[in-house]
């Protein structure tokens, strides 16, 4: 574990804004698109930090310049094929069904929330956009004042007028170790690539460059390719929340300090095209699995445990549910139950 004294002793720098904020409550933003996966870590989310979130953007992701549903869908189709179109339109608007479900069957305790049933009971402010950084967003952003923004699962890139808004700056949760595999779909890449680590980043967004800002917090674990990129993404962005309440506490302290990426050995993935779509089928990767979507499914409209993420890193060193320092890696041993 690195002190937070040595990594300024090798130059590098606070995060935006740091040393400023008296002692009060953090006001957090959060920007998410719903998704079924991400479900449990936005659960986690506002378990740990939801009296802290007053405010939460939601992508309108069938809105704005990139057009309606079906336009995407054929988008989609030419670019990546039906498999991977299917899937990411089911994840996106099998979060927004059984949300709107659960909330018709008010009898029902969901062991899983929606993001937006979450917002509610923590008096948060919804607001919904095509364009994070148009004048609406940019206008409730402002009004809201909120010392950092969050992003997790999030479809839009944030541009410079939102990003200065935050007293204290930006976070990122990326699900895989920065600086490899930066932009969409990380985890599908290392399995088609074989790679066998994966892991999750905290960084700093303070440009519009995507995913190129310095490191709060990282965890490493190894990869079994026998898991889908939806189980192991889901894990991953769970694992990526136990950062957040140390990152924001030690910002609000100005004790926070992040680590600049390493551009040597940097990669970038868009969405991948039919072809590697193909190949990956061809090699058995797995976007989803049926067990795990239903699992998610159940466990958002009653009384039902989620799918537990512990098969998936059985692993790794230790409790990443404890604070970091700042940069943490998490290597190979018995694992902690994340779910």
């Amino acid at each position: 574990m690195t002190s937070a004294a040595h990594l300024r002793r090798k130059g590098e720098k606070r995060l935006p804004g740091q040393g400023t904020a008296a002692a009060k409550r953090p006001r957090v933003a959060l920007c998410h698109l719903e998704s079924l996966i991400c479900l449990p870590a936005i659960n986690e989310l506002f378990r740990d930090i939801g009296d802290q979130i007053g405010l939460v953007i939601l992508s309108n992701r069938f809105g704005g310049k990139q057009g309606g549903a079906v336009r995407q869908f054929g988008k989609g189709i030419r670019r990546s094929g039906w498999r991977l179109t299917l899937w990411l339109g089911f994840d996106i608007v099998s979060a927004q069904v059984v949300s709107k479900i659960a909330d018709v069957l008010k009898i029902c305790r969901p062991k899983l929330k929606s993001v937006r049933a979450l917002a509610r009971e923590h008096g948060a402010q919804i607001l919904q956009v095509a364009d994070v950084n148009g004048p609406e967003c940019l206008d409730a952003v402002r009004s809201y004042a909120p010392d950092i923004v969050l992003v997790m699962n999030f479809d839009q890139i944030l541009q410079q007028a939102i990003i200065s808004l935050p007293s204290l700056g930006v976070l990122n949760v990326h699900p895989f170790p920065l600086p490899k595999f930066r932009g969409a779909c990380p985890v599908f890449w290392a399995l088609i690539d074989r790679v066998h680590e994966a892991g999750v980043t905290l960084h700093v967004v303070d440009s519009a460059d995507i995913d190129c800002g310095p490191i709060v917090a990282q965890a490493k674990v190894p990869l079994d390719a026998v898991f889908s990129a939806a189980e192991v993404t889901s894990a991953l962005f769970v694992m990526g929340v136990q950062f957040v309440r140390p990152a924001i506490e030690q910002s609000m302290n100005g004790d926070g300090d992040a680590h600049q990426q390493d551009e040597a050995v940097a990669s970038y993935c868009s969405f991948p095209t039919r072809f590697e779509m193909a190949r990956a089928a061809k090699e058995g990767v797995h976007l989803c699995r049926l067990k795990h979507c239903i699992g998610l499914a159940l466990a958002s409209l009653g009384p039902v445990d989620p799918p537990s993420t512990s098969p998936i890193f059985n692993e790794c060193s230790c409790d990443y549910r404890a604070a970091p320092s700042i940069y943490i890696f998490i290597q190979r041993g018995p694992c902690a139950e994340l779910a």
